[in-house]
């Protein structure tokens, strides 16, 4: 039995949740060479390919595994956000299907270039690829969805995304 998870009461755009999902392997890619990158323009500025930038090279895909339920956040905020969109009229002669598509990589993109820059987010992915997994997999996921909401200025309680109060 799939059950379905609602992050905020009007979470109802199947569409937007199916593209999401659709893209969620290759965005998760996508999200962990940004973090590849932006690490190596921080600490590694001139390029050098020591044994260390080597090794993270051919291991940061086995982050993939700590973000899969962080993507599915991101997801929840873009629909969040994004809800009013559901019955809108594409006058480019694109589906809605596409348009969400595009839309959504494209905001993505943003966000995981933002993100990537976040120490409490790049540490732990850096940490999790370079020992193969082989740490508290658990701890790092919330400490990157921590670090999520606090960016977004966002709480979660019992799988229910609301914003903070200013």
């Amino acid at each position: 039995m799939l059950i379905e998870e609602k992050y905020f009461s009007q979470d109802k755009n199947y569409l937007l949740k199916s593209v999401q999902a659709f893209s969620k392997d290759s965005l998760l890619d996508q999200w962990l060479q940004q973090t590849l990158s932006t690490y190596s323009q921080q600490h590694n500025p001139m390029g050098l390919e020591d044994d260390f930038i080597i090794e993270l090279k051919t291991k940061i895909s086995t982050g993939k595994a700590l973000l899969l339920s962080n993507y599915d956040i991101l997801a929840a905020i873009y629909r969040h956000n994004h809800a009013d969109n559901q019955l809108e009229i594409m006058w480019d002669g694109r589906s809605h299907m596409e348009a969400y598509d595009s839309d959504w990589k494209l905001m993505f993109t943003q966000w995981i270039q933002e993100l990537s820059l976040i120490k409490e987010i790049q540490r732990p992915i850096i940490k999790y690829a370079v020992s193969e997994g082989g740490v508290n997999h658990t701890f790092l996921a919330q400490s990157i969805r921590r670090a999520i909401l606090s960016h977004f200025n966002l709480k979660m309680r019992s799988q229910t995304i609301y914003s903070v109060s200013a």
